[in-house]
């Protein structure tokens, strides 16, 4: 009898170890799912506050007579926060290692920014964007409006596709190169190559706060992009190109590639990669631009009629020298000096005798008895800008673009 009982109970209690497994192994699948996505979350997060961050800075950054706004921060490539104090030459053809490191938190004034594994964010900045010190004494350098501030940087989508294409020379095209690029590097893999990434500071590489002291930064572990940053068969992204001269432009395929990506059921990249356009970096810009230049006009002596007025109205027109002279006017005529670049591009819009309405894109007021408009176009020598209206007395309305939005003018009305 006492075997028929502990026959009998027998296989209730192996279904009820069964189902216990069962149970604590779909437990762990589902904590797994949810660590994973919380990781996500948290990269995705940083990336956004970096992204943001970094377009705040191109448009925001103290400016002068000479250097003007649209310039990104060099990356930081000894792990210290601050940016480098240069990242290259102005083509692009020195100091290509230069310009990919890990992103500057200090410099643009941001917690210390870190993934879902704990890694800070690293970064790459286009030639053409990266900020350099001898800017003021050259006029290529300070030239950042819309036809010649081109994005370089090619950026490629999980499956090898080219999201930006660093090879085009052409801001109109939302394909074309990026400025900068963000990456969030997950944890450690073994490289492509064969290379294990490893991300400890050895004996003597880096000091007590884990600054890297090697020279050149990247010769230390904790500061070697290979440590951080994955390969596949597409991309390194370990190592770019770029160049914004015509003859280096070619080789500007080489750039980045989103994670993840495998190869058969080998994880190849775990690194998260947002892309930074030129089209949202320069309808920034261009807002910063228009804000200027209505301070210089308000500031002014006196504001007459548009020079080179258009001929749909004498009310808009170009904006003469000689009301630029405010001491407190960084919209200065001079060489070198930004103005000259942007000035094809700045319109002024001289109110009717019943003042300017500003609406919003759907035509909702936000003001009313606006004195003038500044009107700031990417194409330059454009006379016809879509956002103001204006007849032979004068301009009467100004629609403001949506916040953020590219490709559209920039505008900015005084009261």
């Amino acid at each position: 009898m006492e075997s028929e009982r502990e026959s009998g109970w027998g296989l209730p209690l192996v279904l009820a170890a069964l189902a216990l497994g069962l149970a604590s192994a779909g437990a762990l699948a589902l904590s797994s799912a949810s660590t994973a996505q919380h990781r996500l979350r948290a990269s995705e997060r940083a990336l956004a506050q970096a992204r943001e961050a970094l377009l705040a800075y191109a448009a925001d950054r103290p400016i002068d007579a000479r250097v003007g706004p649209g310039y990104l921060p060099c990356p930081d490539l000894d792990d210290d926060g601050w940016a480098e104090a240069t990242c290259g030459s102005l083509s692009g053809h020195l100091g290509q290692a230069e310009r990919l490191g890990r992103l500057p938190w200090k410099t643009l004034g941001l917690p210390d920014l870190r993934d879902g594994y704990g890694e800070r964010l690293w970064y790459a900045v286009s030639t053409r964007y990266k900020g350099l010190l001898n800017c003021a004494a050259s006029p290529a350098c300070v030239d950042m409006s819309p036809p010649v501030a081109l994005g370089t940087i090619t950026v490629r989508d999980a499956e090898g596709r080219a999201v930006h294409d660093g090879t085009r020379a052409d801001p109109a095209n939302a394909a074309a190169g990026a400025a900068a690029v963000v990456i969030a590097p997950g944890p450690p893999l073994s490289r492509r190559d064969g290379h294990e990434q490893r991300r400890d500071c050895e004996a003597g590489q880096c000091d007590a706060r884990g600054r890297c002291l090697a020279e050149p930064p990247w010769r230390a572990a904790r500061c070697d992009p290979r440590n951080y940053l994955d390969a596949s068969v597409d991309e390194d992204n370990a190592a770019f190109h770029d160049r914004s001269d015509s003859a280096g432009r070619a080789g500007n395929g080489d750039g980045f590639i989103q994670g993840p990506v495998a190869s058969g059921a080998r994880l190849e990249v775990n690194d998260r990669v947002v892309a930074i356009s030129q089209a949202e970096v320069m309808v920034r810009v261009m807002g910063r631009v228009a804000v200027e230049v209505a301070h210089c006009l308000r500031t002014s002596a006196a504001v007459e009629p548009p020079e080179a007025p258009c001929e749909a109205s004498p009310a808009l027109g170009r904006i003469a020298d000689a009301w630029l002279a405010a001491p407190s006017c960084s919209a200065r005529p001079g060489d070198p000096g930004w103005w000259n670049a942007w000035r094809p591009h700045v319109l002024f819009a001289r109110a009717s005798a019943g003042g300017l309405e500003l609406v919003d894109d759907e035509g909702r007021r936000l003001a009313n008895g606006q004195r003038f408009a500044v009107v700031v176009t990417r194409e330059a020598g454009s006379c016809a800008p879509s956002r103001i209206d204006c007849d032979a007395a004068g301009c009467f309305r100004a629609r403001q673009p949506p916040r953020r939005a590219a490709g559209h003018d920039a505008l900015a009305a005084s009261p």
